[in-house]
């Protein structure tokens, strides 16, 4: 989407990372908090905030989406607040499972449209089944991890889908299927040069990222941190490549800051900046949350962490969306 050198780390280096992530946590479980922590420091807590450089780094895009910034807050964090003493902590972690779950897979087919538009990349065989197939792979990896004993996720039990062993067996089965059949007829496309390289490499690091996640890996936590790693690392540089390329003409005076750090060259100056904006957010968070713990019973830690993720979620789905003008323009894709 920008060099091969980006697109080979971000097809090829982003999966190998989350891969080489989990087996260092099933190897050397003695360090798997230290992993988790680096993981949510250097990337889940970095990747949310990304999502804001859309938001709040300049007057102009605040006015554009204050909707997003002032009633949409208050909205998910009232219901964060209302999921906690409903269903309690166990409530508000299957929420964020099975919403997580959802939102990576969608992210990962906008991606997929994205570098097919970009480089005019088109799978062999009917579009519906190739959809189709992308979607059952995900589901048929989540409900194997359904129907599987164990219910602990980051030491909070989670209610899983009643989820019978024969339909996940059955699922993925049909998963199975499909995949050979979508394989063989792409393996035919890139012989013929219809399907790029690179476009196909990220259609099987999709496929194999979740195989791997949820099915193959029996621990949810473990198997989290894999696609956690993943997503998160695709995300922070699909935000970079899409300020990028939003300001490659020069410092825009409107989005003066964001604008400057977008600049060529600039990408570890636009990196720190995030992390310092991440640090400071969430330190405040964990100051509060350690002020306010005196007076109340309420967990306001988990209100605030996944008030701001479940928030995360629901904005990204409004402004990435592929059909939007200015993401089009930014991304060189139409």
């Amino acid at each position: 989407m920008r060099s091969q050198r980006f697109d080979r780390l971000f097809v090829l280096g982003i999966p190998l990372l989350a891969l080489a992530m989990g087996a260092l946590a099933l190897g050397l479980p003695q360090y798997f908090v230290l992993i988790i922590s680096l993981d949510l420091a250097l990337l889940g807590y970095h990747h949310v905030i990304s999502t804001y450089t859309r938001l709040l780094f300049d007057l102009k895009s605040a006015r554009q989406h204050w909707a997003l910034l002032l009633p949409l807050p208050v909205a998910v964090f009232a219901g964060v607040y209302l999921l906690i003493r409903l269903g309690g902590l166990t409530a508000v972690a299957t929420l964020y499972m099975h919403w997580q779950w959802y939102h990576y897979t969608r992210q990962s087919e906008g991606i997929n449209k994205a570098y097919g538009m970009k480089t005019r990349s088109v799978q062999a065989g009917n579009p519906a089944f190739n959809r189709f197939t992308f979607y059952l792979v995900p589901v048929a990896a989540f409900l194997t991890m359904s129907a599987r004993p164990g219910s602990t996720f980051l030491s909070i039990e989670i209610w899983k889908l009643p989820v019978p062993q024969w339909l996940a067996l059955a699922t993925m089965a049909a998963a199975g299927a499909c995949l050979a059949w979508w394989l063989t007829a792409q393996l035919r496309a890139l012989r013929a040069g219809t399907l790029g390289r690179l476009h196909f490499a990220y259609l099987c690091s999709h496929y194999l990222i979740y195989l791997v996640a949820y099915a193959a890996i029996r621990d949810i936590t473990t198997g989290w941190l894999v696609i956690n790693v993943w997503h998160n690392a695709q995300y922070i540089a699909f935000v970079w490549l899409f300020n990028s390329n939003q300001f490659k003409g020069g410092v825009n005076p409107e989005q003066r800051a964001l604008s400057w750090l977008s600049q060529e060259g600039r990408w570890p100056l636009y990196l720190l900046a995030c992390l310092a904006l991440t640090g400071v957010v969430y330190r405040a968070i964990d100051v509060s949350n350690a002020y306010f713990a005196n007076y109340t019973l309420v967990p306001l830690v988990v209100i605030a962490y996944q008030g701001i993720n479940f928030h995360h979620y629901i904005v990204d789905s409004i402004i990435w969306k592929l059909r939007k003008r200015d993401v089009q323009s930014a991304l060189k894709i139409g």
